[in-house]
């Protein structure tokens, strides 16, 4: 079976190098998908099966599309806060390690691993668009979905172990020999191939936020899109991640929301505005204190806050250096693991890590690309393939900030999210080309 895989590995990577753009990005969000970044070719320095994939495809678009790439790359729509983000790296790793050093390695590393992915959905989308991309990967998410619920009905997770048994390097915390659950008495949490149950459940709310604005199309696939949110709703169930539920949540109410009249919203706004300090309570009452195993309290985020604090007194601007958390803090990259009965729980939010590794920079220049994508999004919230961007954007932001990055999974936001932002360059381009054609014509006659 190892060796079907890799099959089917290189098969991803002939199919990134000689079919055309829609088909190389294709190829890319399934092999994200696919290949969690705990199945390793080498551990020094860690290449995994998802790197190769995406240096591949950015390598494949160059020297193929040479023109459109370097227009997305220096036109793009999230350069200022794009440039924040790799400024903040490299004065990170000036300041603690020095220009040639791990640090700068690490630094470059991370913002290819994670700003790569706005950028290759964006090159995609401003070229070819994002309609076909939906109905294409309705497919794979079947897949997805069924392979949840036969998670759960086997106690197993079977394309797990199969994914990172075929790969030289396993830097996961399961015993590939013998079954992989994360399944309990008082939970269900499936995780497909994803490093982890909460990784999962990004990716499944990704996936229904961007298929949720095809649900009003008057078109013979909304059967098909009416068919992927439910199943995609059974599986945000079955994961077992409270954060991607209630973002999930939270991101459908911000598009009903939109979408009512003012008199509606004031009724709404005040409802909520009532209901918060009841629900605040009731919160407080059930992750005041922490039980062990069964999930994250306020006392458990206490002492996380607590110990980011004392971490960057000494560096509170350009924090310990990157990747400090992952290389240093907890090791071997395992920053987000479920082990059990840590103090630390892998510092889970995002803006913890962030303080540590790149301080108050890296944390105001990670939340600015975020609000950045946001405003953007929010001001084409009218477009009919794109118009819950916004919403995808301000629940993925929640879901970092309450449960960080687990398994690099804000790669799954940014790919669908980049895809979006990459849609609205495409109708500025063509609308561009509209008017400038009336006017050649005029000058012709």
């Amino acid at each position: 079976m190892s060796a079907a895989i890799l099959l089917f590995f290189f098969g991803l990577l002939f199919t990134i190098i000689y079919s055309d753009s829609e088909k190389r990005f294709l190829t890319l969000v399934i092999g994200t998908i696919i290949f969690p970044n705990v199945a390793l070719f080498t551990t020094n320095p860690s290449i995994s099966p998802q790197h190769i994939i995406l240096y591949v495809f950015f390598i494949v678009e160059f020297f193929k599309d040479r023109d459109n790439f370097n227009k997305s790359l220096f036109f793009n729509i999230l350069t200022i806060p794009i440039l924040l983000n790799i400024i903040s790296y490299f004065f990170t790793a000036l300041y603690n390690s020095g220009i040639a050093s791990k640090d700068m390695y690490y630094g470059i590393r991370d913002a290819i691993d994670c700003l790569g992915y706005i950028y290759a959905a964006y090159l995609y989308a401003r070229h070819v668009g994002i309609n076909n991309l939906a109905f294409k990967l309705i497919p794979f998410v079947y897949i997805i979905c069924a392979c949840g619920i036969i998670e759960v009905m086997l106690n197993d997770n079977i394309p797990y172990r199969m994914v990172c048994a075929a790969f030289p390097h396993y830097n996961g915390s399961f015993d590939l020999n013998s079954k992989v659950s994360l399944i309990e008495s008082w939970r269900l949490r499936t995780f497909f191939t994803t490093k982890h149950p909460t990784a999962f459940g990004m990716l499944l709310m990704s996936l229904f936020l961007f298929y949720l604005p095809y649900l009003k199309n008057d078109t013979q696939e909304r059967k098909k899109i009416l068919s992927v949110l439910i199943l995609l709703s059974i599986n945000l169930v079955l994961c077992g991640s409270r954060t991607a539920l209630v973002c999930a949540l939270l991101g459908v109410a911000l598009m009903i929301f939109d979408r009512v009249g003012p008199f509606l919203k004031l009724i709404i706004a005040g409802i909520v505005i009532f209901s918060f300090s009841a629900l605040f309570s009731f919160m407080v009452d059930n992750f005041q204190t922490s039980h062990a195993g069964k999930g994250s309290s306020l006392d458990f985020r206490e002492r996380q806050l607590l110990f980011t604090m004392v971490s960057i007194s000494n560096s509170p601007i350009l924090g310990n250096g990157n990747k400090y958390t992952s290389h240093v803090i907890f090791a071997e990259d395992t920053r987000a693991q479920d082990n059990h009965g840590d103090d630390l729980g892998g510092l889970e939010s995002v803006v913890f890590s962030l303080l540590i590794d790149r301080g108050f920079f890296g944390l105001f220049s990670y939340y600015l690309l975020l609000l950045w994508m946001f405003i953007i999004l929010f001001k084409h919230r009218k477009a009919p393939l794109i118009s819950g961007g916004f919403a995808l954007v301000a629940a993925g932001t929640v879901f970092v900030t309450l449960s960080g990055t687990i398994g690099n999974c804000s790669q799954f936001l940014f790919l669908f999210a980049g895809c979006q932002l990459g849609e609205i360059q495409k109708e500025k381009i063509e609308e561009l080309e509209a008017e400038e054609k009336p006017s050649l014509d005029d000058a012709k006659e």
